[in-house]
């Protein structure tokens, strides 16, 4: 990565801070910036939630979850100097005075109003305006320098996500909200940009009319464990489909922008986004919910929440005409894997049984790229024999970060090219509720498919309308 040393001072706080999120991400991950120097002499680390609690009581829980993250590798003296910096606030999200006072609070403790401040959004989607609204009227002026940092999910549909938009643009400046996908913080991920925008031959080879198919795969191993209430809620389309995976979609279908700023990124992005379609028919579409998982505790006996997602898109533009696109996520699959393709249009005088050219871009299990090609042997039968070119995506350097060491880093940086910006969201909103609406209105119920499976098998009926099939890694 790189990425130089941050020297401006901040105070970096987070919101719901005796939570998971913030206990199993965000505590190793400023470890991970501290251990490899990139914060400067002077910070603050301020947990800021409604639990009443200790400076010693939130250091302690703090240096657990580094622990517990990183076993043995660590080191005590970064450690220790990392945790003198950590302190606790007790307050109310709903309540303005909380606020008024925890400003007095953080001048006290830093001895300076104007120092940089973050505010990490660890809390529930439910928190986030009455968080909004008392940071916005408790600042100091215009110009004073906080950033927002708020993790999906961005609301809960189209709706809710431009009140959002329009809520938070009362209070900050689009400068200010840096909108945190994950995702975006993957190495192999933030690869495909840069391979495309260093590479002509890639941006020669993915154009629509050299493209037969575009595929996503995101299989997890796991069920969704202590996420029950939540899951309930979303279900696998608006908790990877929505988000993650469009966002995967628009790096691989959208042009490249001639300059690498965040806002040229952002408007290629979504003009992929903003033209997706679903077309309204039970052939585009296949759900499915595991084995047992209404057995789980939390669970309505009667739950038609999805837990494997499998969709055929088109992007409604003439570059992309009758290119199509398939989409599958699920949980308790097989394996955990998470790849893209792109494949390539044969010759028309080629054999059927002939294998296509492919890009591959692998997540998970390893980060890499792999092309594949197809040699004819002279000689007997004239037999054909595939060809993998292969690289890894991964970092493998001593100061490469974790997704969310990067990301943090990069607010820090003032750098938004790897965060979301609202119309993006907002146009993914529409394309999850069409699909969303077309399953409530047909009452569509899951397949059920066994546990440690590949998912429906009716999901191969998608790929096989254009006479395609799902490519297994």
């Amino acid at each position: 990565m790189n990425s130089p040393r941050i020297k401006t001072p901040f105070v970096f706080t987070i919101f719901g801070a005796s939570g998971d999120l913030a206990k199993i991400k965000l505590f190793p991950a400023l470890y991970r910036l501290a251990e490899q120097d990139r914060l400067p002499k002077d910070y603050y680390i301020v947990g800021f939630a409604r639990t009443k609690m200790s400076n010693e009581e939130f250091r302690k829980e703090f240096e657990q979850s580094i622990k517990s993250a990183r076993g043995k590798n660590i080191d005590p003296k970064i450690l220790e100097n990392l945790l003198s910096r950590v302190h606790y606030y007790t307050g109310q999200y709903d309540k303005l005075s909380s606020f008024q006072n925890f400003k007095k609070y953080l001048k006290n403790l830093t001895g300076s109003a104007n120092i940089m401040k973050i505010a990490y959004f660890s809390v529930p989607p439910i928190a986030f305006k009455p968080i909004i609204k008392n940071l916005g009227e408790s600042k100091n002026s215009k110009n004073e320098d906080i950033r927002l940092i708020v993790e999906k999910p961005f609301g809960t549909d189209t709706k809710s996500a431009t009140e959002l938009f329009h809520f938070v643009a009362q209070y900050f400046g689009e400068d200010q909200v840096y909108l945190l996908d994950h995702y975006l913080g993957k190495s192999a991920v933030q690869s495909i940009l840069s391979l495309r925008h260093s590479n002509r031959l890639l941006n020669v080879m993915m154009k629509g009319p050299e493209v037969a198919n575009i595929q996503i795969t995101a299989f997890e191993n796991l069920g969704v464990h202590n996420r029950v209430s939540y899951f309930e809620q979303v279900g696998t389309i608006k908790d990877m489909v929505q988000s993650h995976l469009l966002q995967i979609l628009a790096l691989i279908g959208m042009s490249i922008p001639i300059t690498e700023n965040a806002d040229s990124l952002h408007r290629e992005k979504n003009n992929i986004l903003s033209a997706l379609q679903f077309n309204k028919s039970k052939r585009n579409l296949v759900i499915g919910q595991y084995e047992h998982y209404t057995d789980k505790k939390g669970v309505p006996k009667n739950s038609k929440v999805e837990t494997f997602a499998a969709m055929r898109l088109f992007i409604d533009r003439e570059s992309w005409y009758k290119v199509p696109i398939y989409i599958r996520t699920g949980k308790k699959l097989y394996q955990k894997k998470n790849y893209m393709v792109v494949e390539f249009k044969k010759f028309a005088f080629q054999p059927n049984n002939e294998e296509p050219n492919r890009l591959i871009i692998e997540l998970q299990p390893e980060e890499k790229i792999t092309i594949t090609l197809v040699n004819k042997r002279k000689g007997a039968g004239g037999m054909s024999q595939n060809i993998s070119i292969s690289d890894s995506l991964s970092c493998e350097e001593d100061d490469c970060l974790p997704e969310h060491s990067q990301l943090i880093l990069d607010v820090l940086g003032k750098k938004k090219i790897n965060f979301l910006c609202f119309p993006e969201i907002i146009s993914s909103w529409k394309v999850s509720d069409a699909i969303s609406h077309f399953i409530e209105r047909n009452k569509i119920r899951p397949e059920i498919y066994p546990q440690a499976s590949r998912g429906p098998k009716s999901q191969n009926r998608l790929t096989e309308i254009d006479g395609f099939k799902w490519y297994e890694l």
